[in-house]
């Protein structure tokens, strides 16, 4: 039956997303090891290439042993084996005031990125089954999460999917089981110290003995279900998007437009424009009904406010609903708060207050490159820079006092942001929306759409490459 899921699975999932090479995002775990002897056995009998990826988290004592363990494994079934190692991944998570499960999320699913930018004809498969979609959705749920939450897993994202997402934790135990596959047992698994583990402790097994046999297999079912109809929903917001104008610090809509709206759309339609307005966090069905009610019936024209939290609010006016900077926030002259986003490897980032985007990318091809001496007649919101100097994570935020950088152009001279930007003659709205591209040591590598740093210039002794660029949206 495992097998057979396997095998339906990933024909579809190289065809979808043209990879010819499928590698196993392999922890050592019980799953994990489950899909690399079943990605295995695929691959023997089709001949696609297969191979195993490891990312060492470095979060307890037996990681090294875990690593290693996954390495013989690829060794005796001859695969090829990509590891990556975290650093301080519990400084992070205090850092960026993360949950230690949230920031080796991200760690991790930003190494799979990075390694499927290098190898543009691979795709990864990870071990997520049908109780982690129960234990997600569940969460969610209590949560207060709209369908978006209760969706829960996607089966696939990009070029990473999962095929054992309808195929219960049970199950796996006793495939793994009948064909003695060795497995290393993570003891963090166990501790209630985790909300998931509590729920995948205290709470599953009360539902499965209310739900009976297969109960999890038809929970993830349904998630899948949630996730096609969630499809359809988010063509139709495309289809009305056009409807919203974007502002200097949010994005408005005629009102009259929106209390016309079909009812069950208008709630996503708002989740929507808040996401692209810069929200922080989802916000739960309960805001978003409240504010759906705030719209009013047709003709309705009585004003209000909604606070959303991280300096957005939502206001409606007589003629128009308005979702982004709060007023406190925008001064005489416009602004935004402070804001920071972290990038983790190579990829496309959306900016906080729909401000823009701005892509990070490896540059392989030396011919592309035009020569370093008129890298500053490049186009204003493009720059090509020396990835040797360049180290990951990255971030972007605005202008903080005190701030300094090394204009290109004055010698590796160093001097203040404030001044540099006085100089520049921008508005204070201009100042405070400005993104600073950082890197890992805090150094700013971009002052973007104005300066690059001196320190990351492209010089005749660099030998590889990276392109920023970044698009404006709200910057004015």
């Amino acid at each position: 039956m495992i097998p057979q899921r396997v095998a339906e699975f990933l024909p579809r999932f190289l065809s979808e997303t043209g990879a010819a090479e499928i590698w196993v995002a392999c922890s050592g775990g019980l799953d994990s090891m489950a899909l690399l002897l079943l990605v295995r056995e695929f691959a023997d009998r089709t001949g696609i290439p297969a191979g195993v990826v490891h990312l060492n988290h470095g979060l307890r004592s037996e990681s090294r042993d875990d690593e290693l363990f996954v390495a013989a494994h690829a060794l005796n079934l001859s695969l090829p084996l990509i590891v990556g190692q975290a650093r301080n991944l519990r400084g992070q998570a205090r850092c960026e005031h993360l949950s230690l499960e949230t920031a080796a999320r991200q760690v991790r699913y930003a190494f799979f990125q990075r390694f499927l930018k290098e190898r543009e004809c691979a795709a990864i498969v990870t071990a997520h089954n049908a109780t982690d979609q129960v234990e997600t959705i569940l969460m969610n749920l209590m949560r207060g999460a709209g369908l978006r939450g209760v969706k829960g897993i996607p089966r696939r994202r990009g070029r990473i999917g999962r095929p054992l997402l309808q195929v219960a934790r049970e199950e796996l135990a006793g495939y793994v089981s009948r064909n003695r596959i060795a497995y290393r047992e993570d003891p963090t698994n166990s501790s209630l110290e985790f909300s998931r583990n509590r729920v995948r402790h205290e709470l599953l097994p009360i539902i499965r003995k209310l739900g009976g046999s297969g109960v999890e297999e038809r929970i993830a079912g349904a998630g899948l279900r949630l996730a096609a109809d969630l499809t359809i929903i988010d063509g139709r917001l495309d289809d009305l998007w056009s409807l919203v104008q974007p502002e200097r610090v949010g994005l408005t809509v005629e009102r009259v437009l929106l209390q016309k709206c079909e009812t069950a759309l208008l709630p996503h339609f708002l989740g929507r424009m808040i996401r692209r307005a810069g929200a922080v966090k989802q916000v739960s069905s309960r805001v978003l009904d409240d504010l759906c009610g705030l719209v009013g019936s047709p003709g309705e024209r009585r004003e209000s406010r909604y606070d959303l939290g991280s300096g957005l609010v939502f206001r409606a006016l007589p003629e128009t609903i308005f979702i982004g900077i709060g007023e406190t926030f925008r001064g005489l002259d416009g602004g935004v708060p402070e804001y920071q986003l972290r990038l983790p490897g190579f990829g496309l980032y959306l900016l906080p207050y729909d401000l823009g985007r701005l892509r990070v990318e490896p540059v392989s091809a030396k011919e592309k490159l035009p020569n370093f001496k008129t890298q500053r007649e490049r186009q204003k919101f493009s720059e090509i820079v020396d990835a040797d100097q360049l180290h990951f994570p990255l971030q972007v935020r605005n202008r903080r006092p005190g701030d300094r950088f090394q204009p290109l152009g004055m010698q590796g001279r160093s001097c203040k942001l404030k001044n540099f930007l006085a100089d520049r003659h921008l508005s204070r709205f201009a100042r405070s929306t400005l993104p600073l591209l950082l890197d890992q040591k805090g150094r700013i590598v971009w002052v973007v759409g104005e300066r690059l740093d001196h320190r990351f210039r492209i010089t005749a002794e660099s030998r590889s490459y990276v392109e920023l660029y970044f698009e404006q949206s709200l910057i004015q």
